[in-house]
């Protein structure tokens, strides 16, 4: 198993609470959704818009602010052009991703700011072209909106993944996600 995501999953479960009192106050919600994954910066020279999907696994006190959620991820992006001969290049990305959750208080929309970091792996389906397993960051903003006993979920994150040049350089895009959380 690689070093970094063996260091990764250790900080995950130490963050996560460990007490007996604090798993008995602890709420949590599972998550779904979809949307739009934009391109940006260098990968919006090759790729178009393409869609995103994620699952999370929300956790959080009842009366503090902070939570932590953690995602999994999948982002495809199509080709721009295609050269006349050849078939399309799509890229994807995957992640798994650690998040801190910061809420502010409302009555049926809760806004929030989301921001943390994780292990990407990236693919373009290029003939030859290799997976590579990266780190990278993600911070947006988002708002859940009650409905009966389930929340939706919309929100807009900005991701960046640190590759270097020999890999094609640095990853940015913005994934726009409608959700629900159960």
């Amino acid at each position: 198993m690689n070093h970094h995501f063996q260091v990764f999953l250790l900080a995950i479960l130490a963050l996560l609470p460990l007490s007996r009192e604090a798993i008995g106050q602890r709420t949590y919600a599972l998550g779904v959704g979809g949307g739009a994954a934009i391109p940006v910066g260098k990968l919006s020279d090759s790729q178009k818009t393409g869609y995103n999907g994620i699952v999370a696994l929300a956790l959080g006190a009842p009366d503090l602010p902070i939570g932590v959620r953690i995602d999994g991820i999948y982002n495809t992006f199509g080709l721009r052009t295609v050269p006349a001969g050849s078939s399309s290049s799509d890229f994807r990305v995957i992640g798994g991703l650690f998040n801190l959750i910061f809420t502010f208080s409302g009555t049926n929309a809760k806004p929030y700011v989301i921001a943390g970091g994780g292990l990407y792996n990236t693919k373009s389906d290029a003939p030859g072209a290799k997976s590579k397993n990266d780190f990278g960051f993600n911070a947006g903003l988002g708002a859940t909106f009650a409905v009966g006993p389930f929340a939706t979920f919309l929100e807009s994150r900005y991701h960046t993944i640190s590759r270097n040049a020999a890999n094609g350089g640095v990853v940015q895009f913005v994934p726009i996600t409608v959700g629900l959380l159960f």
